[in-house]
């Protein structure tokens, strides 16, 4: 163990009791050891007067410089596993907790049948810092939507159409019946077909929506879909996660967005679908990587498999 990684942890953690826990050690041994790596550099790191502690200018400069060494650290191995063939190594890939619990499974499932020599970990958060963890070469691939292309390359895997999952129980399921999709309709593609009828989202201006907190793609795309057509939504509670809300949606506490993906993924209880009339609901998935990086066998092999899973699940748009 590097004296870095140590600091690193803090740095994480933004404290000294929880980086301690993290290396089995007492908060005193860590404290002792961060002090003597910024006594030999003659500067403060943290500062350990707010709570939680931050980094001092000399800090952030040590931290990047961390980052770098990191990263140069990773590609080497990388770069020395590839001559091995892909025989072994280690690859992070990451993806929102929905990705995590339905899209990865299918895909890490079969590389590793081909692969069985690497060892893939999986890193779940939410979508802004899985971006950081890939900028900064913590993470190798993510699968998401809606890439920086000045960041970040990606490739795209599939597209996926944005539903309304309304409780059952709303009254107004009874005036949209002639509209109304079961879950077994959505399994079916029956919303994929050109006469399937779509809803005006208007007719549900007075309802309450199960909204995700900003920052989020569905958050985003609802908001331009209510804007469309005329209205702000009511949102019963803001969230973190898509399959949260589809999971109150279920419990019968607001509507929420979705999409066919996750509700064919996930199954459903308790739910309403109504295709959404707005030109706006589709979306696409895609596997991306930090640009301009050394892209290992390893990745490379694992973005072919995923295009290889979900193979014919683009739309022509």
């Amino acid at each position: 163990m590097d004296v870095q990684d140590y600091v690193y942890e803090v740095y994480k953690q933004k404290s000294f009791s929880l980086a301690a826990k993290k290396f089995f050690v007492s908060q005193p041994a860590l404290s002792a050891i961060v002090k003597k790596v910024e006594k030999s550099l003659g500067v403060t790191l943290f500062d350990r007067s707010t709570s939680p502690i931050t980094l001092t200018e000399a800090g952030r400069i040590y931290i990047s410089a961390v980052e770098e060494m990191r990263a140069l650290k990773k590609r080497l191995q990388e770069e020395l596993n590839d001559v091995c063939e892909i025989r072994s190594g280690t690859l992070t890939v990451s993806g929102e907790n929905f990705v995590s619990s339905f899209i990865m499974p299918k895909i890490i499932m079969e590389f590793s049948k081909i692969y069985s020599g690497i060892k893939v970990e999986l890193v779940e958060s939410n979508s802004p810092d899985l971006r950081n963890l890939l900028l900064t070469d913590a993470i190798d691939l993510l699968i998401a939507h809606d890439f920086d292309k000045k960041l970040y390359s990606c490739e795209p895997l599939f597209d996926e159409m944005l539903l309304l999952a309304v409780p059952e129980s709303l009254e107004i399921n009874q005036r949209l019946k002639d509209n109304a999709l079961t879950l077994d309709d959505v399994k079916e593609g029956k919303h994929l077909q050109e006469n399937c009828p779509a809803v005006n989202l208007l007719a549900f201006k007075d309802e309450e929506f199960l909204i995700l907190k900003k920052g989020n793609d569905m958050q985003r795309r609802a908001q331009v879909l209510c804007e469309n057509a005329g209205f702000t939504p009511k949102a019963r509670i803001n969230l973190d996660q898509l399959i949260t809300s589809y999971n109150m949606a279920s419990a019968g506490m607001g509507i929420a967005f979705v999409t066919d993906v996750l509700v064919s993924s996930a199954g459903g209880g308790n739910c309403v679908y109504y295709k959404i009339n707005d030109e706006n609901i589709l979306r696409r998935m895609y596997v991306g990587y930090k640009k301009n990086r050394y892209l290992s066998k390893a990745c490379r092999a694992f973005i072919e498999m995923a295009k290889t899973v979900y193979r014919n699940k683009l739309s022509n748009n």
